[in-house]
Parts: structure tokens; sequence; C-alpha cells
């Protein structure tokens, strides 16, 4: 008797929790225009360049060695641009603790270049926090010398 009570108790609940309980219809047009709206924005968020400066490279030879590089720094937001300006110092310090570790071998190629980005990119948004800061780095001047 008692688990008739209970198993017909279950099945009400069920009933209930399916056909009573309905989440509020979503608009799609709505969240159309929503998801266009967010996409708009974070594609019209224009990088933060940073100044030219040069870097000594690691060097195996007596020979100096040393890169010449100019950045643009890509954010996620547009409110996230004047927290990279601000911390501009800690940037570029990160960038020549990094790059003064390469050699100018390891820079000659494309890899190079594009570990050297995601090395920088990794290290100054470990410094800058949670939520990430930096999308992209583009070096608009990248010179080995």
């Amino acid at each position: 008797m008692v688990n008739l009570v209970v198993v017909l108790a279950a099945a009400g609940v069920v009933f209930y929790a399916h056909n009573m309980i309905k989440p509020p219809v979503t608009d799609q047009a709505l969240e159309l225009e929503n998801l266009k709206a967010d996409a708009l924005k974070q594609t019209q968020v224009q990088p933060v360049p940073i100044k030219k400066f040069v870097v000594n490279l690691h060097s195996k030879s007596s020979r100096l060695r040393y890169l010449d590089l100019e950045l643009n720094v890509l954010t996620f937001t547009e409110e996230q641009k004047p927290m990279i300006k601000a911390s501009e110092h800690l940037f570029k310090d990160t960038v020549i603790e990094v790059a003064s570790h390469k050699a100018a071998e390891d820079l000659d190629s494309l890899t190079g270049k594009l570990l050297l980005e995601n090395e920088i990119k990794k290290r100054v948004n470990a410094k800058l926090g949670d939520p990430p800061v930096i999308k992209q780095i583009y070096f608009s001047g990248f010179v080995v010398q």
C-alpha cells in the first residue's frame, strides 16, 4: 500500500514537472540581434600600440644580438584597453624577460615568432589576472640584428 502511494506521488511529480513547469519561451529574433551586436562589438576593438623598443637577445658568441620591435596588443573588450595602457611597463618587462632568453636563430622563423607571441601573451595574461586581457599580439615592427 505504501509502495503504491509512493509510486503515484512520484508519477504525479513527474507529470507536474513535465507538463506544468515550462521554461519561458525565448525570443529568437531578440537573441539573434543580441548575438550580432556582441559580435560586432568584439570585432570593433582597436589594438593598443606599444612603442618601439629594443631587447638584447641571448647570444652564444661574443657578437651582440638584439631585437628591435614594435607591438600592437588586441584586447578582448574595449573596456580592457586602459588596463594595457596603464600596465605598459609590465608588458614591456615581460617582453624583455621572455625575448632575452631567446637566441636570434630562434626568432628567424615564423614558428619562433608565434612561440614568442604565445609565451608573451600567456605570461602577461597570468600577471594581469583573470579573465584574460590579451587576445592577440601583432608585431608591426620586428627586426633581429
